[in-house]
């Protein structure tokens, strides 16, 4: 490399003293630090949804293809039937759908908080050895886990052919089964560590003074954990609950193995009726639903925590 070609070389990089330029205003640092993010959220999120709250407005002709008309026929089609109305495939996929949701996040919430509590005052080698069993399942796939679950449950599954074996029923458990409380099992195994990470951030912040506060002016445990620990953990509980309800509502892969076709999740309905008559607006008007509900869960949120406060810290 010459004199002449190098000197151009070290023109072209920029100096530092153009780096600090580039930063010199709010609206600069806010561009280069946010809009890789913003552009990302755009092509990922806002897109992708803004061509489903179109495509849930128009119809599809007999050739398959998309009509662009607006319509609000497919919003019409998920009530449409002769039986009441809870007895409609829409709205008892999305009533069981919420009711298992809810039971999923209750469930996380009571087995992963008393942990969470013990990592966060025990910490060291307890809170690695746990931590680490914890999410030793999930080094694989999901699908691999799903299907583990799957060959637990049945009439013929590990649980009810133990059960027999050893003598302590004569016939299969029908709790065991293939149903609901099959997937409330394998979506509480799927989530519980998003529960038990976010309430331990939480505990782990917390002033323990005021526990011990508590407990020597005569609190008993229970008047402790309702009037100092929970208030004080609302934060990742919301979080926590968040991060287990919105996934868990929208969930098919463990419904698809777990429920057997007894089960029919608003997921596998939006699945079915694409799949065989590519209803794609009325998938599309069904996962508004859906949307909207995720909606409605963080503006509540919103209400008693701030977006600070979501991260569980």
């Amino acid at each position: 490399m010459n004199e002449s070609s190098e000197s151009g070389w070290r023109s072209s990089v920029p100096s530092r003293a153009d780096l600090m330029a580039a930063f010199a205003t709010r609206r600069r640092r806010l561009g280069i630090t946010a809009g890789p993010a913003l552009i990302w959220l755009a092509l990922l999120l806002a897109a992708p949804l803004t061509f489903m709250v179109t495509v849930s407005f128009v119809s599809v002709d007999q050739s398959y293809q998309i009509v662009w008309e607006p319509t609000t026929a497919n919003y019409a089609a998920l009530f449409a039937g002769d039986t009441p109305l809870l007895q409609r495939a829409f709205v008892k996929s999305l009533l069981l759908s919420y009711a298992i949701a809810a039971v999923t996040t209750i469930l996380c919430l009571v087995l992963a908080f008393p942990l969470a509590y013990l990592l966060a005052r025990k910490g060291g080698r307890t809170f690695k050895v746990v931590i680490f069993l914890v999410l030793l399942p999930f080094f694989t796939m999901y699908l691999v886990r799903a299907y583990s679950w799957y060959l637990m449950f049945g009439p013929s599954g590990v649980i009810n052919a133990t059960l027999l074996r050893i003598g302590i029923v004569n016939s299969p458990i029908g709790l065991f089964n293939y149903g609901v409380s099959a997937i409330i099992v394998g979506l509480t195994h799927a989530y519980f560590p998003y529960m038990l990470l976010t309430l331990y951030a939480s505990l782990d912040g917390l002033d323990y003074s005021l526990v011990e506060a508590a407990r020597d002016l005569g609190a008993s445990r229970s008047e402790t954990l309702r009037d100092v620990i929970l208030p004080l953990t609302l934060p990742g509980i919301i979080s926590g609950s968040l991060f287990v309800f919105v996934p868990a509502l929208g969930a098919f892969v463990t419904p698809e193995f777990l429920g057997q076709g007894k089960v029919l999740m608003i997921g596998q309905l939006i699945k079915d009726r694409i799949s065989s008559l590519y209803a794609v607006g009325y998938g599309s008007a069904a996962s508004m639903f859906i949307v909207v509900s995720i909606v409605i869960a963080f503006v509540v949120a919103f209400r008693y925590v701030s977006i600070e406060d979501l991260g569980g810290v």
